[in-house]
């Protein structure tokens, strides 16, 4: 397989949502580093040639964003690799009856309780990638909602306008076509209910605009919000160095 170069998706055999968020104008006419930041779906399924593309782009930290029994059945491949470093830290609670999830109408709703009610491993999380060595891969499960959330505040940390984060979420909705099909046509195998799957699995554009705006109107933007939730001025240079050559 060739090694991929400064191409948004990053196509490979055993994940569908692998993404450099690289070459994206900020409000004051710099743009966003390639090969600094990178959000996917779940690595589990990677092949040998995967993996190799993935080190030869040079990704040196993965941040895993998934719960500790989505870890459990599907690890993720370079969790004890060389030369990597592997960090799980969840981003939701347990999923639960009462949890963000099962109180969400709406992806709307969803996104809103997160910044609302995961603000601490919001903050660990994005304190970790700015000061940890890049490239850094960020994912979750489908690389859609906690992978969203946290590429969006570090996009808008680096002055990255709220439209072309839209933009950039919204590509999650066709490069995850099959893998929620997939996941879908599972959970009715084994018998669940996929109401609250159906709800909470489009990625529409006007999802991140509302969650910005959101975000601008209960916390005074996003610079004001990672400050609320604890995230240091060091920790906030760190994460605009992430992204852009200051």
């Amino acid at each position: 397989m060739a090694v991929v170069t400064e191409q948004r998706h990053i196509p490979l055999q055993g994940a569908h949502n692998v993404r450099d968020v690289g070459g994206y104008a900020t409000a004051s006419g710099a743009l966003t580093r390639w090969r600094r930041l990178l959000r996917a779906d779940s690595l589990h399924r990677l092949t040998p040639d995967d993996q190799r593309v993935l080190r030869e782009y040079g990704v040196r930290t993965i941040v895993d964003l998934r719960l500790p029994v989505e870890v459990a059945h599907n690890p993720n491949v370079f969790a004890a690799a060389d030369g990597i470093r592997y960090i799980n830290l969840p981003l939701i609670p347990e999923r639960s009856d009462s949890g963000i999830e099962a109180r969400s109408a709406s992806v709307n709703d969803l996104y809103r309780l997160m910044l609302d009610e995961c603000q601490t491993p919001i903050r660990d999380v994005l304190g970790l990638m700015a000061e940890a060595e890049a490239p850094v891969l960020v994912h979750c499960f489908v690389g859609k909602d906690r992978t969203g959330i946290i590429t969006a505040l570090a996009l808008g940390a680096a002055g990255v306008p709220a439209p072309t984060i839209a933009d950039d979420y919204a590509l999650s909705g066709t490069l995850t076509v099959s893998l929620l099909a997939e996941i879908r046509a599972m959970l009715l195998r084994l018998g669940y209910d996929v109401t609250r799957f159906d709800r909470l699995s489009p990625a529409p554009r006007d999802a991140m605009l509302a969650t910005l705006a959101y975000l601008d109107e209960r916390y005074g933007g996003i610079e004001a919000y990672l400050t609320t939730i604890g995230l240091t001025a060091s920790q906030r240079s760190g994460l605009r160095r992430l992204l852009l050559n200051t």
